[in-house]
């Protein structure tokens, strides 16, 4: 058998679920105490829960936030309010970054929303945006990993049809939000090759 295989490019579309997102923005945002970053800084308040919708009007995606405000005007009282956030992928940095924003829910009262404000603007500042640069690389890069070590040996697909090879990069063409989920279009190059031992031929 020739060692030697023809390369490939093959490009698949992956979409993940909105739950699965939610789950990672919960363990990111979720207890986030909103404060400034000087030693024993006074806190602004804690983010208490999170939720995810479909973007509205022209937006990707709607985070729901509810806070608890520790300001002293404010303390112990929750604010529930969401976020419209629309994304823009760079292609060649590799990275999903916000684009632009807006508030939805604002409070009747000024001071209240100028608080609201302040933690809007932590949020987006100190979590947020840092966690929007694209996080999937590391999982496509295990995924990456799991499929190398399959096709180390060779894999019999069907019956008298085996597969063998590796794949040696990968890299994401675009990301968008479509319905409830993120779509991933992710382009795979490598050497791979199929070995026929055995033909069925129709009777």
């Amino acid at each position: 058998m020739n060692s030697e295989t023809p390369g490939i490019s093959i490009q698949i579309p992956v979409k993940i679920k909105l739950e699965a997102i939610e789950k990672v923005l919960r363990e990111k945002l979720v207890g986030f105490k909103i404060q400034k970053e000087e030693v024993d800084s006074k806190q602004f308040g804690e983010v208490l829960s999170l939720n995810l919708l479909p973007g509205k009007s022209g937006y990707d995606l709607g985070i729901q936030l509810e806070v608890l405000m520790k300001t002293l005007l404010f303390k112990n009282k929750k604010i529930n309010f969401s976020f419209q956030l629309k994304f823009e992928y760079d292609k060649e940095l590799q990275e999903l970054d916000i684009k632009e924003y807006k508030v939805i829910g604002e409070q009747k009262y000024w001071l209240t929303n100028k608080a609201l404000k302040v933690i809007t603007d932590f949020i987006f500042k100190k979590k947020l945006s840092s966690q929007s640069k694209l996080f999937l690389s590391p999982k496509i890069s295990e995924l990456l990993d799991q499929l190398n070590k399959k096709l180390e040996n060779i894999i019999e697909v069907k019956k008298g049809i085996s597969l063998f090879g590796s794949i040696d990069n990968f890299k994401v063409i675009d990301l968008y939000f479509k319905e409830i989920g993120l779509v991933v279009l992710i382009n795979f190059e490598g050497n791979m090759a199929a070995e026929v031992s055995e033909i069925e031929l129709p009777n």
